[in-house]
């Protein structure tokens, strides 16, 4: 029993300095003084110069390029529609006939006073020509010369005046015809065989819409289109061809591009938006006036981007961007001032404080929060840089716009 209570305090009086000759190691400066740069293993992304397509996704509302509202331009009763509902007519297609009996009847007699002013008229010439001969012989007084030719002129008169009745009459009968003034789509009829209508009524008698081509009315921020317009040609190059495209609900994509129309520069009171229009080719009429829709407007093409993980980027006590960059001599630097233009998901395009080449730190980043006070630390790639491909960022782009 005596040997085991002396053993034990050797035991711990060895043990105690063994941790101390330990300690004491750990605490000696390695490879030259007491100021060793700590080394953190990180993951990193190296930045590849890319061509970013830049795109917006708007709000819109389909709307036909040409709208014509049927209304009759005489009254009277509908005798027959002669259109099928819901289907295509021509330019000048007959579409409703209204009875033209009257109509017909006031032409029969504005062509019969027309005939009646006509032989009133060549009396009233055959007579001025007599008193002509008379006048030269004295036979006959000046004064009904004259009355005899103001005669012979107010019955020209009345000649013109009958022709324009008759003229008007004929375009009233040919008004009981209604044609349509355009190629399109006509859907119901407002009204059936029987009814009364009247010129110029309020309620059109049906709708005729051109759907091929077919408009987009797409509406932005004044403020963002203002700055497009600025960014062109200094932060991206403009498409100039086709650049609007359609995704469906489903995903899938509207076969046929379209391109701006026009945009018009007068700014929405209410909203502070602008419309822009778009044209796409509509054969199939699948796209019809009064959806919604959202499609993607292909800006233009950022040569050159820098697209970096968002991870990688991070946002200073000011708000502002930053970023941490592994140097090639392993020495980690802190990066302010980093502008972002724009992104998706995942990924932000920089247009200042990062370039091609460099290699951005997005793993480990809360052993490094020394070098934001400006303490000197090294980095450790634990694992190859990771990259972005042309494929694959043209795929999340195209991802994105679905």
């Amino acid at each position: 029993m005596r040997s085991k209570k002396l053993f034990s305090p050797l035991i711990f009086t060895l043990a105690f300095s063994s941790l101390f000759l330990l300690a004491g190691c750990d605490n000696q400066p390695s490879q030259g003084g007491g100021n060793q740069i700590p080394t953190v293993n990180v993951k990193v992304f190296k930045v590849e110069p890319l061509t970013y397509t830049l795109q917006v996704s708007l709000p819109a509302r389909v709307v036909a390029s040409q709208i014509a509202e049927i209304r009759p331009q005489v009254g009277g009763i509908v005798l027959k529609r002669e259109f099928a509902e819901s289907s295509n007519v021509k330019s000048g297609q007959s579409l409703y006939q209204i009875d033209p009996a009257i109509y017909q009847a006031n032409y029969d007699s504005a062509v019969a006073n027309l005939a009646s002013a006509k032989a009133s008229a060549n009396i009233a010439q055959l007579t001025l020509k007599r008193y002509a001969g008379l006048l030269k012989t004295k036979s006959i007084s000046q004064q009904d010369y004259d009355k005899a030719s103001a005669d012979a002129q107010q019955a020209d008169a009345g000649v013109l005046v009958a022709q324009a009745a008759v003229h008007t009459a004929k375009v009233n009968v040919d008004y009981t015809k209604v044609y349509s003034p355009i190629d399109g789509y006509i859907g119901k009829s407002n009204v059936t065989e029987g009814a009364l209508v009247s010129a110029g009524q309020a309620t059109p008698l049906a709708l005729v819409q051109k759907l091929d081509p077919i408009y987009v009315d797409m509406t932005e921020a004044a403020t963002r289109y203002n700055k497009y317009l600025h960014d062109q040609n200094v932060i991206y190059e403009p498409v100039k061809s086709d650049n609007v495209n359609i995704y469906f609900n489903d995903g899938s994509q509207y076969q046929y591009p379209g391109h701006i129309k026009f945009s018009d520069m007068t700014v929405n009171e209410t909203t502070g938006t602008v419309t822009l229009r778009a044209v796409f080719p509509n054969p199939n009429a699948q796209i019809l006036p009064g959806m919604f829709l959202k499609p993607e407007v292909t800006l233009g093409y950022i040569k050159n981007a820098v697209v970096v993980p968002q991870q990688g980027i991070t946002s200073d006590v000011k708000g502002e961007y930053t970023a941490k960059i592994l140097n090639p001599d392993n020495s980690i630097e802190y990066r302010t001032g980093i502008q972002v233009y724009t992104g998706i998901p995942g990924y932000w395009v920089v247009t200042k404080g990062i370039k091609v080449g460099e290699q951005v730190i997005v793993s480990g980043l809360l052993n490094l929060t020394m070098v934001e006070s400006g303490a000197k630390m090294t980095g450790k790639a634990i694992e190859e840089p990771a990259t972005l491909t042309q494929d694959k960022l043209d795929n999340l782009i195209k991802s994105n716009a679905k």
